[in-house]
């Protein structure tokens, strides 16, 4: 399955850290949700996400919806596998992705007729940039996660998510800002917000983090317009990502399917077209 510019990911992490203010040994301490970030990543177990994104465009509200699952394992710092499931691919679309830095799989339950026959993977070989994403934020980076944090306008006790109470942190950035952040954020999924799209750096990422006592993400919503087509700058869509996480440092197993499924890109018969 081919990444495109839209890499895959989707989700966030953080762990339980302690950072001790002040000199004197008794002092206050207090959670710290970047450090908490960096030692999930640097352990080996994963977690769980399910995402809704919806945009609405046009004068009608015209609308879709796209609910997919997905399973991340960590390591070495990062992200080492993803297991990702969408509820509705588009045509022609892989329905399942199992995605490595070097290789990912993309599973076609109808098999195209380009697929030869027993198999219902492909595989590609290029390689993948794996995060956790929550709209235009790519919470896995702790770069952006102090920035994003440090946009807080609100706090305030939540539900529970995840078996846990959370706080509710609410706030907003802007594309360019993130853009800084993230040299791989697409406008539209068309351009960077540069050269004629440079106006969007202005435009703001409305955001909200449910973080629990351990300062694990347990839920993200963003909020964010966009251009809704390359040719035109002026129509926009707005985007509402809802995002959920659970089981955080699970032991995640994240395997390649069966060779005997796979065809690679050579395998693959299209028809000719004169």
């Amino acid at each position: 399955m081919s990444m495109g510019r839209r890499t895959i990911g989707l989700v966030l992490v953080l762990t339980a850290s302690i950072t001790v203010i002040g000199p004197h040994a008794g002092a206050v301490t207090r959670p710290d949700p970047v450090a908490a970030l960096k030692r999930q990543l640097d352990g080996h177990g994963g977690v769980r996400a399910s995402s809704v994104y919806r945009i609405v465009w046009g004068p009608k509200k015209d609308h879709v919806t796209r609910r997919s699952r997905a399973v991340y394992r960590f390591g070495g710092g990062g992200i080492v596998a993803l297991d990702l499931r969408h509820s509705k691919p588009s045509a022609d679309g892989a329905s399942r992705a199992v995605v490595f830095p070097a290789r990912s799989y993309g599973w076609y339950p109808d098999r195209p007729a380009y697929l030869p026959e027993g198999k219902s993977w492909i595989l590609d070989t290029e390689r993948n940039e794996l995060y956790l994403e929550c709209g235009k934020i790519r919470l896995s980076d702790p770069a952006t996660l102090r920035h994003v944090l440090s946009t807080t306008t609100a706090k305030r006790p939540a539900g529970v998510y995840d078996g846990t109470r959370t706080t509710l942190y609410e706030g907003s950035t802007t594309i360019g800002k993130l853009y800084k952040l993230n040299p791989r954020l697409w406008v539209g999924d068309f351009e960077k917000p540069t050269g004629r799209y440079a106006s969007y750096t202005k435009l703001p990422v409305k955001w909200r983090l449910w973080l629990g006592p351990d300062q694990l993400v347990r839920r993200c919503q963003t909020r964010y317009d966009e251009p809704e087509y390359p040719w035109n700058v002026k129509d926009r869509s707005l985007t509402t990502a809802d995002v959920r996480f659970s089981g955080w440092g699970d032991a995640i197993h994240i395997e390649p399917p069966p060779a005997e499924e796979v065809a690679t890109r050579d395998e693959l018969v299209f028809p000719d077209h004169d």
